[in-house]
């Protein structure tokens, strides 16, 4: 009965993690974790209190309190003073902090002055009222950013072992997606942050992986490691991706020091080495516990893994130093993508099969990663083939724009289409012949892509026409960049090749809007106010409406 019932409430936290991955409000994140522990742990009430800028603690999140009570709590705070008292003064396991209601500390002026005593429900366990419950909500960076308060366990119980991890699991996962919520609502810090997260995550990588190609995706995979790390209870771990062949390359890891993770990531290592750790005996769920009572790693394999040594005393049933955990990262067809290797469990304990469930979620938004940095890779090299300027052929542009569709649909995030065209270009081929048109193809192709930023996309669309995709650009951002290539190519001195035949273009400018969601639209849209351009009398710049 016990284990049906642990296996529901694990069941419940996974479901939490699900939704964290794509929650993009803060708020939202910490009710669902307040409403997480008062459904799968069963909690009367819950109340999350965030850590402010001064130090102290404010309710941030209330659920399965009274109206009259939830004001009350609301305006009391936890100074830091407090906070500490109470945290030097709780009995402790693991993370999960608890206070008698009759501990001295709570007689301590400014402890008082920020707790609020509730009623219980069940009067006759081993639960009093007045009984402080709390779990602090610790960063990466090791900070406390707020705690948990569960309050009345309607079991009348104190917590069991069981509970306890569920608590600390569900207060990792609740930092997780503070930090994710937070990161989304800063474009600067998304752009660094954005990687613990499905939607979240291939959005970025489309849209982001053209600017800095394996760059973004090894930050990507840096944050997982640190996420994957604070919510699965390690404080090592390696992510390898796999390469050419059957080699793996160590791509981020997460608690290793600066000497460590550049040694792990020069030292070659194959599949076939590391499936010596991957042999079906250790096999818990899709992922490999090595257990180093009942085997041994060749020492040619053992001498490539940055393994921990012993720093305290180990005792028989946890967690030892020469441990690991190997959890793959399959693509949606089931084909190894890569590796993810955990060590140094915080807590101590060996895994069981609910907590490498967890592990191996995030190790699947990993994999997401990486396949989505090798689809845009192959984009970017599919886009280089337009024969004569080396610019992306207008199946690679259309490609991206749907990507940018999708950035603005789910994020509401602004791009624009700059179409244009080269003006008197017939008369060009006509006196000075098709290969002279071509060269003066390529220099104008030059001398636009010269003045587009970095992360812009620029293709040939077809003949004499350009098309350029600017993404995070409004309409205003992008006529002005439109003035600014119309001026480049005015300025360029192409009279060797066209003689007295002046070198200009109109430019069309058209960005996403909610009734121009598509790449006919957008594309339509462009091309129309390029013609405005050439009837009001070319060189010019034209917007759309």
């Amino acid at each position: 009965m016990q284990f049906d019932t642990t296996a529901t409430q694990l069941q419940g936290v996974l479901a939490v993690a699900r939704r964290l991955v794509v929650i993009g409000d803060e708020q939202e994140v910490l009710d669902a974790v307040c409403l997480t522990i008062r459904r799968h742990l069963s909690y009367g009430s819950c109340v999350l209190s965030l850590r402010g800028t001064e130090g102290h603690f404010k309710v941030a999140a209330v659920s399965g309190l009274e109206e009259k009570l939830e004001k009350t709590l609301r305006g009391l705070v936890v100074s830091a003073g407090a906070f500490e008292a109470l945290s030097h003064a709780a009995m402790r396991s693991g993370q999960v902090h608890l206070v008698p209601p009759d501990h001295p500390v709570r007689q301590r002026d400014e402890v008082r002055a920020g707790l609020l005593t509730t009623g219980v429900s069940v009067s006759r366990g081993s639960w009093r009222e007045g009984t402080m419950l709390f779990v602090p909500l610790v960063g990466r960076d090791g900070e406390t950013i707020g705690f948990l308060n569960p309050d009345d366990p309607l079991s009348g119980e104190l917590p069991s072992a069981e509970e306890v991890l569920l608590l600390e699991a569900i207060a990792d996962l609740g930092v997780l997606g503070i930090e994710l919520a937070r990161a989304r609502s800063d474009a600067a810090a998304a752009t660094a942050v954005m990687e613990a997260q499905g939607r979240q995550f291939e959005a970025l990588m489309m849209t982001g992986a053209r600017v800095r190609g394996g760059a973004l995706l090894d930050e990507v995979l840096r944050e997982m490691a640190a996420a994957m790390t604070a919510a699965g209870g390690f404080n090592r771990a390696a992510i390898y991706v796999l390469g050419e062949g059957e080699s793996l390359e160590c791509r981020a890891t997460a608690g290793l020091p600066a000497e460590e993770d550049e040694e792990l990531r020069r030292t070659p290592l194959t599949v076939a080495e590391f499936r010596t750790a991957m042999l079906p005996e250790m096999q818990i769920s899709r992922s490999y516990f090595f257990d180093h009572r009942h085997f041994v790693l060749p020492p040619e394999v053992d001498a490539k893994l940055a393994a921990t040594r012993v720093g305290r005393e180990w005792r028989e049933g946890q967690w030892h130093p020469e441990d690991m955990l190997t959890v793959p990262m399959h693509d949606a067809d089931g084909e190894l993508v890569g590796i993810v290797s955990f060590d140094d469990s915080t807590s101590g304990r060996l895994p069981d099969r609910e907590h490498v469930e967890a592990l191996e979620f995030f190790a699947d938004r990993c994999a997401a990663a990486v396949v989505h940095s090798r689809r845009v890779d192959a984009v970017r090299t599919e886009a280089q083939t337009d024969p004569l300027t080396g610019l992306a052929n207008r199946r690679a542009l259309e490609e991206l724009i749907e990507f940018s569709v999708q950035r603005y649909d789910h994020f509401g995030e602004p791009a624009c289409l700059l179409f244009i065209d080269i003006d008197h270009f017939k008369d060009v081929n006509d006196t000075f012949g098709r290969a002279v048109g071509d060269l003066v193809l390529q220099r104008v192709g030059a001398a636009l892509r010269e003045r587009l930023r970095r992360g812009d996309l620029l293709a040939r669309y077809g003949g004499k026409e350009f098309v350029a995709l600017l993404p995070d650009s409004t309409l205003e951002a992008g006529t002005t960049l439109g003035e600014s290539l119309r001026a480049r190519v005015e300025g360029l001195d192409l009279s060797e090749l066209s003689g007295e035949i002046p070198i200009r273009i109109s430019v069309g400018v058209a960005s996403l809007t909610p009734d121009r969601m598509d790449v006919e639209s957008l594309v339509s849209s462009a091309d129309a106010a390029m013609y405005r351009a050439k009837r009001d009398g070319r060189n010019r710049v034209a917007s759309a409406a």
